[in-house]
């Protein structure tokens, strides 16, 4: 029953014969990978890695994308060479720690996974209607994804994994559920709730531009497809992916506010009242250890805050390449490393870490310029402004989650998008189209050029 993945592999090869790369791309890739598991896998035959359900969707589109229509839409980043560095020390070290051969299949991996959604994102994110198409199918697919969490949230029964678990005939992770105040922390088709509630913060912020700006027919859709996107962060039950959505809604609301001082002003007299309240509590809810505290929200904060000390010495033995993405010993039965920084510096290095990071601040810095030095009225200005708002919300929940399954491919795909935008603005000079017109214009007739 797991060649079924091998169905969807021969759908897309079909397709490409009568469809164009992106079309598939928007309108069955995304679908795919939003909506059906990445963990269920199969294997063609031995020496190849396994394939899921969405790099068989992928990777014949991809092929196509890249000997058949040469790349069509791409343009070099410099953020193209920071995530290959970063693929590259990762490469070595899983060779350093295992075999060539696990290195290599690692590295395959992190091809599909990550480079390539990033640079193919951003592709087609250069042409106007394929942007505003990738935008709401990934809001559309969200919100569906996220009606069906409610119903696990409350009945304990995952569509998007239950049905497939029972008939799959191999083994596969992310089994079982977990619950919190008598409700289940719905997962979705993320395999852990953490993950699930990590796709809506990532989003919510581009659910909010769709629905403010206008761009369904009718405006309630907008408003529905927003709400259910802030209910699936809810239904996952996850303190930071929740707190996620929350640090978003105050960069838009700033981002957005026509007056900067005086948002400046109400927003630091906000973080001053709200840090004379809320820091000391803080610092005596987290100021326990695992033995020590009392509830179990505690004891997950205190495993979190542990798990920094207790790796130090772990890290300190291989600085620089790690132990290897299976190799990391478990220190006082910590298993499970809920930081994706931390899991990272543990399984590659400080360098491939440091790589990481790079790309990240590469993409923080240039959006944020962009975003700072744009009329926020203007439509152009305020998708900067909610891209950033996703992307600093993601950067912050990594810090307490494994970033895995599926959201890594988004969260590069968001990275495509974000440096996309930035550089319309330098394609602008080549004959471009000016940008306010390619996102439709806005209420003050605005375009890219009047707006810097």
């Amino acid at each position: 029953m797991d060649k079924i993945i091998l169905l969807f592999m021969m759908v897309a090869i079909a397709l490409l014969m009568y469809k164009e790369p992106k079309e598939l791309f928007i309108y069955f890739f995304l679908p795919v990978l939003t909506m059906m598991p990445v963990y269920f896998q199969t294997k063609i035959v031995s020496g190849i890695p396994e394939i899921s359900f969405w790099s068989a969707v992928l990777l014949p589109i991809a092929f196509v994308w890249i000997f058949n229509k040469h790349g069509e839409g791409y343009r070099f980043s410099p953020l193209d060479l920071l995530i290959l560095l970063h693929l590259i020390l990762v490469f070595s070290g899983e060779w350093h720690n295992t075999t060539y051969k696990e290195a290599q299949k690692v590295f395959y991996n992190d091809l599909t996974i990550r480079l390539l959604p990033c640079v193919m994102a951003r592709a087609w994110f250069m042409d106007s209607d394929s942007r505003m198409k990738m935008f709401k199918i990934i809001i559309l697919c969200g919100g569906i994804v996220a009606a069906f969490q409610l119903i696990e949230f409350r009945l304990w029964f995952n569509v998007f994994d239950d049905i497939l678990r029972k008939i799959w005939p191999q083994s596969v992770p992310w089994g079982g559920g977990m619950r919190r105040g008598g409700f289940k922390r719905a997962a979705g088709p993320f395999g852990h709730p953490i993950c699930s509630g990590y796709f809506f913060t990532m989003f919510v912020p581009l659910a909010i531009w769709l629905w403010k700006n206008d761009y369904y027919e009718l405006k309630k859709n907008g408003r529905w497809l927003f709400l259910l996107f802030v209910l699936g962060a809810i239904t996952s039950i996850s303190r930071a992916p929740i707190a996620g959505v929350f640090i978003g809604f105050i960069i838009i609301w700033y981002g957005w506010a026509n007056n900067k001082g005086v948002a400046t002003m109400f927003l630091a007299s906000f973080l001053i009242v709200a840090s004379i309240i809320v820091v000391p509590k803080l610092i005596a809810y987290v100021n326990v250890t695992r033995a020590t505290a009392e509830t179990e929200d505690q004891r997950n904060a205190a495993y979190r805050a542990e798990l920094l000390d207790n790796y130090k010495e772990v890290i300190a033995e291989k600085p620089l390449f790690g132990w290897g993405r299976f190799g990391v010993p478990v220190v006082k039965g910590q298993d499970s490393v809920d930081n994706e920084y931390l899991v990272i510096v543990l399984a590659s290095g400080w360098t491939a870490l440091y790589a990481y990071l790079a790309s990240m601040l590469w993409v923080l810095v240039r959006l944020s310029i962009f975003a700072i030095f744009s009329d926020p009225s203007s439509r152009e200005g305020r998708l900067a402004w909610c891209l950033l708002a996703g992307f600093i919300a993601a950067a912050f929940t990594q810090t307490t989650v494994y970033a895995g399954t599926q959201t890594i491919q988004f969260f590069y795909m968001l990275m495509g998008f974000s440096e996309a935008l930035v550089q319309l603005k330098h394609f602008e000079n080549e004959g471009q189209p000016a940008l306010a017109r390619t996102l439709g214009g806005d209420a003050y007739g605005h375009t890219f050029s009047r707006t810097l």
